[in-house]
């Protein structure tokens, strides 16, 4: 079994080109090649792996056949632990015998069901890999695997959705210095933090569009500083989420929630800030200002909707709508999102909190800000 640790970024495939010729890329990194890579997905017609949150897939790599599980493990603002077990096989069959080895669910080890495991979509895309060596924030070396997978995910009749994203694996290091590669990728290209892995962009196809992320309420007795994560995760989860959604299937609701989101993330710094260490970006807080004013902008007009009967609605929405939709598209064209995500995000991997950090959330002081 191995652990990943990765994060995950979404990108424009009008911004590979400019990716691939970044200094980090051309001159900063060992390029590994690119491989073309078909995988096929496969689940019950009711879903019954996913909803014991595993994936099952075999990969054909080359002319090699590798079955692999994973577990959905944790994810923390885009960075992904997955647990992950791999087999090579003789043929593009499942073995059901080698997933004793591994996690597999006991619900999900009777004949009955695996007789009806079948295929249920599939991702093609190229892969290109580079390697960066780099000093690490702890004084050791730092090796990062970055691929960029270009490709498309396909579900038969379900339909198909374009795949531009790019992964950073730590291989040797910390954390800390995948979100350093990723902020300068960020500072160059527009990215967006995904949470969205590749099974779940194809069950999105089965599910009408859908991809949601059940809501994890706080409970009392849990320290301030697992609010703050828990909160703070689950806002950028709705921010970056509801943009990827969006540019998906330009669904105004996924807008909304990405608005929401967002002043969620505020409050959860505007409460906490006394927690967070002096090394925060300066700029965090007016940016995310700036952003939240520059969605409110795109989405004024959605604010007068519940206004309107049924008639004016789909009149005013119909003739606001365009510009609404190409002033959102221009914000998810600049840096500015993914910038500050990362800048987010990060804060979810802190290490050294203050003594206050540990004590129940229900006795924590909200600090007055200067």
């Amino acid at each position: 079994m191995a652990r990943e640790i990765e994060l995950k970024l979404s990108l424009d495939e009008d911004d590979v080109a400019k990716l691939r010729a970044l200094p980090l890329l051309a001159a900063g990194a060992e390029y590994r090649g690119s491989v073309p890579l078909h995988n096929r997905y496969f689940d019950t017609p009711g879903q019954a792996l996913a909803s014991h949150r595993v994936a099952l897939r075999i990969r054909e790599d080359g002319g090699r056949y590798i079955q692999t599980l994973k577990t959905r493990g944790a994810s923390q603002g885009g960075l992904h632990q997955r647990n992950e077990w791999e087999w090579e096989l003789p043929a593009p069959e499942l073995d059901y015998r080698l997933l004793a080895e591994a996690s597999w669910p006991q619900a999900l080890s009777d004949a009955s069901v695996q007789r009806e495991i079948v295929p249920a979509f599939r991702t093609d895309f190229e892969r290109s890999t580079w390697w960066l060596r780099r000093p690490g924030c702890a004084g050791d070396e730092a090796l990062i695997e970055l691929v960029l997978d270009l490709g498309e995910v396909t579900a038969g009749a379900a339909g198909r959705d374009a795949l531009c994203e790019i992964e950073l694996e730590l291989k040797a290091g910390q954390a800390e210095d995948l979100y350093a590669v990723a902020q300068e990728l960020a500072a160059e290209v527009p990215l967006l933090v995904s949470d969205i892995s590749k099974a779940e962009r194809g069950y999105r196809l089965l599910r009408d569009g859908r991809c949601d992320a059940a809501p994890r309420p706080l409970r009392l007795g849990i320290s301030a500083r697992d609010a703050f994560i828990g909160s703070a995760e689950q806002a950028l989860n709705r921010v970056s989420r509801g943009f990827e959604q969006w540019q998906h299937g330009r669904n105004w609701q996924d807008a909304l929630a990405a608005s929401q989101g967002l002043t969620q993330l505020r409050a959860t710094l505007d409460c906490f800030s006394s927690l967070l260490p002096e090394t925060v970006p300066a700029s965090l807080l007016p940016g995310l200002a700036q952003l939240s004013w520059e969605l409110d902008g795109a989405l004024a007009w959605q604010r007068l909707l519940p206004l309107m009967d049924v008639d004016l609605a789909a009149r005013w929405q119909a003739s606001q709508s365009p510009d609404g939709a190409a002033r959102l598209q221009r914000l998810l064209r600049t840096t500015l999102v993914g910038r500050l995500l990362l800048d987010c995000s990060r804060l979810l991997i802190i290490e050294d909190w203050p003594p206050e950090a540990s004590q129940s959330v229900a006795a924590f002081r909200i600090m007055e800000q200067s």
